[in-house]
């Protein structure tokens, strides 16, 4: 996390470069800066990438055919379970050693169902799966720990369910903390939150984090799919009340956007008002929602593609999205977070459209492992637009409108997401909008995310005399823009050319992401 001083000194500092003749290059129509306006230091919130997704990936690579009704249910769960093994996380193509290489300290590196022996709890790691890791039962989770550290992960997370209960969990939680384990998914259990209290009492530093199971898809989903409101005092409050982090749990990969952006819209208002929560909320892998609305994220997603026969059928990631081809979204959004951290969601206020849009998608097999919705038509509602500490954005399109969300952070800084549509006739589409933002007395960095053609932002103060800075969060140098937007009073427009040219200049050849770009002014 940068504060606002420190930020404005780098940008100033920027400036100079430009006065002295510290310019590297012309970059369409102005020049980069030798400095970057992303802190080095990764954000202290808890994010993470779960094996789970990956694991479900394994079983059928190099199959000459493959039927998806295997990797279903109970079936698929035990194969993705057996896929977890020390050769698949430390391997010549290991996860641990080649995935997200730039962003891997900010990062909790968690194992999903598999790692452990005896049970969903018992924090035993399986030495068949992992021979290498020897001794005692606490020296071969730390073994495994400093391994994942070493190949530059943040640390190791765990994932575990149905902890016994009692003192048996004191005694889980002194092993996991001798081998400096930080952070548990806890996927189910622990209804009386004794995990926390014991946590608490001895002061460990442990992260938990709960869930309420759900549906994959919201609501009546022949209908308007929608997730409903939670009261202060609901079960979904009471578990976001006691918890460190609260995950909104599964989706489907073609509606995740709406199901989750629904589930986010609640919980976020059910809070709202209520300081005395401290929990986050985990949005798992739409990574662009937790940038833009002040979410952890649980990232899921991975580049494992083409390794299964016919369709290359995948359960978690599938459809027009394609969402393995979309990595560079996942540095954009942990990149952003350095700037501008995660907060509680009973922190200020939030505000969401009456409108609602509505995706859909008829589901095929072997696009989720939900059977009841293969063959039907699914529908998943979602306000039109979210924000947090702000009016909501303005919003011009003809025809349909894309989801729109915006955030105010505690540290002045202001993100902005436009995201896409999706719906069986026209797969996942961008609708083309202008958007107008009021950011009041917010003095950035302002943060945005996704297709635009065009983005206004409105101050309380005038912009005259200022200069405006831009980079790709994927990238490491800023550039002044200055040249590129057009400054009127207290209104900054930022075509959406300027946008797209920026927010993808660091783009990695044939990533599909969407831009994503932090704004400072100077």
């Amino acid at each position: 996390m940068v504060d606002r001083r420190g930020f404005l000194a780098a940008v100033m500092a920027t400036a100079v470069l430009s006065k002295t003749g510290g310019f590297a290059e012309d970059f369409i129509g102005t020049r980069r800066i030798g400095k970057s306006l992303v802190p080095e230091e990764p954000c202290s919130k808890p994010n993470y990438w779960c094996t789970w997704a990956a694991q479900n990936y394994m079983y059928g690579q190099n199959l000459p055919d493959l039927n998806p009704e295997v990797l279903e249910g109970d079936s698929g769960s035990r194969l993705a379970h057996n896929a977890m093994t020390e050769e698949t996380l430390f391997g010549k193509t290991g996860w641990a050693a080649n995935l997200f290489p730039r962003v891997r300290k900010d990062l909790f590196f968690l194992l999903d169902d598999g790692w452990e022996v005896g049970g969903t709890a018992t924090f035993e790691l399986d030495t068949k799966k992992f021979p290498s890791f020897t001794g005692s039962s606490a020296d071969r989770l730390g073994k495994l720990n400093r391994s994942i550290r070493d190949a530059g992960w943040r640390s190791l997370g765990l994932w575990c369910r149905n902890t016994p209960g009692g003192d048996a969990d004191r005694s889980l939680e002194a092993h996991s903390q001798s081998a400096e384990i930080k952070y548990w998914k806890i996927d189910i259990g622990d209804p009386t939150f004794n995990l926390v209290r014991l946590r608490n009492e001895t002061h460990i530093p442990l992260t938990l984090e709960h869930v309420h199971g759900e549906l994959p898809v919201n609501g009546d989903w022949r209908k308007d799919g929608r997730f409903g409101s939670q009261p202060w005092g609901s079960i979904r409050m009471e578990i976001l009340r006691h918890t460190d982090v609260y995950r909104t749990y599964d989706v489907t990969s073609i509606l995740s956007l709406p199901t989750t952006l629904d589930r986010v819209a609640e919980m976020l208002k059910g809070a709202e008002g209520h300081s005395e929560v401290r929990g986050l909320l985990n949005v798992e892998d739409e990574v662009y929602v937790a940038a833009a609305m002040g979410c952890t994220m649980g990232v899921m997603r991975h580049p494992l593609v083409g390794m299964r026969p016919g369709k290359d059928v995948d359960l978690f990631f599938n459809g027009p999205r394609q969402t393995k081809k979309r990595m560079d979204e996942v540095v954009r959004a942990l990149r952003w977070q350095r700037i501008a951290p995660p907060f509680s969601p009973g922190v200020g206020s939030v505000t969401l459209s009456d409108e609602v849009l509505t995706d859909s998608w008829n589901f095929e097999r072997g696009q989720t492992w939900q059977n009841e919705i293969i063959g039907a038509t699914v529908r998943q509602g979602a306000p039109a637009c979210l924000a947090r500490n702000l009016s909501l954005p303005s919003v011009r399109a003809n025809g349909d409108k894309p989801f729109v969300f915006a955030t105010r952070f505690p540290n002045g800084a202001v993100a902005i997401a436009a995201q896409e549509r999706t719906q069986a006739d026209k797969g996942w589409y961008m609708p083309a909008c202008d958007v107008t933002l009021d950011i009041g007395n917010a003095p950035g960095p302002y943060g945005v995310f996704g297709y635009f053609e065009g983005l206004t932002l409105v101050s309380d103060k005038p912009f005259q005399g200022k200069r405006v800075f831009a980079q790709d969060l994927a990238g490491d140098e800023a550039i002044d823009v200055t040249s590129l937007v057009q400054i009127r009073s207290k209104n900054l427009y930022i075509p959406g050319k300027v946008i797209r040219r920026v927010g993808l200049q660091n783009a990695t050849p044939g990533d599909l992401s969407a831009p994503g770009l932090v704004v400072a002014i100077g």
